[in-house]
């Protein structure tokens, strides 16, 4: 009976490594992704790298550097082999764990936005954008011709009462709008041709794509948002014309002229609620202090402390320099 049992026990203990080994198509999957992602996150970073030292410092040594990288950065996301392997695993994807789908699939939306099966108007593409950014990341701002920051306009929108310099201000702030009109079409034509050279119908398609959506889902989906919010919004929107009124001393408007409101996107109405205005808790602070106290929060949780890089890296240029200088973090 001990034999028996011992027999038992042992074959037991061998059967979760039979049932849950590596079929060989998975174990092909798990070294193809495993090389991929090695390469995609250290392209990743270089790239990401060179877009910071362009956006902080605007030069033409920066900016081509943004180029060189945004090819090599393309040309192993979008190359051949990387799209033939991946649609191939894809056709046994049955027989894979969900990640490595997932993966897979984010392989092919990466490919999509610089497939070598068209590296001519791969580097079109890469060219359009870097000068695109190139062309806001350097456009100097003017008021009354004289040169003002994007940090000079905000606080004139946040603090101005005067309608006349807020609407002259609001309009200094969309000036780089003309100097980027003429190059806009070109880049659209571009990335709607690559996203054809993978299958998509157009550019938006694949961006939607990347969240597992086909367009009519995605309009679908934004206008229910829309019907819901509405009834909010036009009471929010009621509520902000009457105070602004009141501040700027005027009738009630019909539509809230957009030099009325402090930020200038409208992406936000700030400082009509004396309650959800921040600021004063910052004055005469510098930026080093506001990210340590954010700092000090997470090592409080048993994060560690941000790297030396992180300092080194970081754009804390004061507000009065040249465009760009209303940043102070690098991207994540």
């Amino acid at each position: 009976m001990s034999g028996q049992k011992s027999s038992s026990i042992s074959l037991l203990l061998l059967l979760p490594v039979a049932v849950f080994a590596a079929s060989p198509i998975q174990e092909r999957a798990d070294r193809f992704l495993k090389l991929a992602n090695a390469g995609y996150q250290a392209l990743f970073r270089v790239n990401s790298e060179a877009q910071w030292l362009a956006v902080t410092l605007v030069t033409s040594e920066h900016d081509a550097a943004v180029e060189a990288t945004g090819k090599a950065y393309a040309a192993f996301n979008g190359n051949p082999a990387i799209i033939n392997e991946a649609r191939e695993l894809l056709t046994h994807q049955k027989e894979f764990n969900e990640l490595t789908v997932r993966q897979l699939k984010q392989l092919l939306l990466n490919a999509t936005e610089g497939p070598m099966t068209n590296s001519d108007l791969v580097a079109k593409r890469v060219a359009a954008e870097t000068k695109q950014a190139s062309i806001l990341n350097s456009f100097e701002f003017k008021l009354n011709d004289q040169k003002i920051t994007a940090n000079e306009i905000d606080n004139k929108l946040e603090k101005s009462t005067d309608l006349n310099e807020r609407k002259t201000v609001w309009e200094a702030s969309k000036e780089s709008g003309p100097a980027l009109k003429p190059n806009l079409v070109t880049l659209r034509d571009l990335r709607n041709g690559v996203a054809r050279e993978m299958k998509y119908p157009d550019y938006f398609s694949l961006e939607v794509a990347t969240y597992g959506m086909t367009t009519d889902e995605m309009l679908k989906m934004l206008e229910g948002w829309m019907a819901t919010l509405r009834p909010l919004y036009l009471q929010l929107h009621t509520w902000a014309k009457y105070k602004l009124a009141e501040k700027y001393h005027q009738p009630e408007p019909k539509k809230i002229p957009a030099h009325w409101i402090n930020n200038r996107w409208g992406q936000e109405w700030p400082g009509l609620v004396e309650a959800a205005n921040i600021d004063k808790y910052f004055e005469g602070r510098k930026p080093e202090w506001i990210i340590k106290t954010a700092e000090q929060f997470y090592t409080g949780l048993g994060f560690s402390p941000l790297p030396e890089s992180f300092w080194k890296k970081s754009d804390k240029a004061p507000a009065s320099l040249p465009p760009r200088a209303d940043r102070v973090l690098p991207p994540l």
